[in-house]
């Protein structure tokens, strides 16, 4: 009776499948998603929202009362 023995996948599966895992980091490079860090009412009655860390700051301004507590941005806009 032989025995049944698997093959070793080539190097071009191997290429393939690392291509493959690497494409949804690709996909959301230059973004980042930031918690709220502050928020303040503007003059005109519009809310102006703050993210910022150590490397990036983001403001958004919007009509609403509240800021949202997560959001995500392009890292190319940051403010600083």
């Amino acid at each position: 009776m032989k025995k049944c023995r698997a093959k070793a996948p080539s190097a071009t599966v191997l290429t393939v499948l690392t291509l493959l895992a690497c494409q949804p980091l690709a996909a959301h490079a230059g973004r980042i998603t930031m918690q709220l860090t502050a928020q303040e009412e503007t003059e005109s009655g519009k809310t102006l929202c703050r993210y910022e860390n150590s490397i990036y700051s983001f403001s958004y301004v919007t009509r609403s009362k509240h800021c949202p507590s997560v959001k995500t941005f392009d890292t190319a806009d940051s403010d600083l």
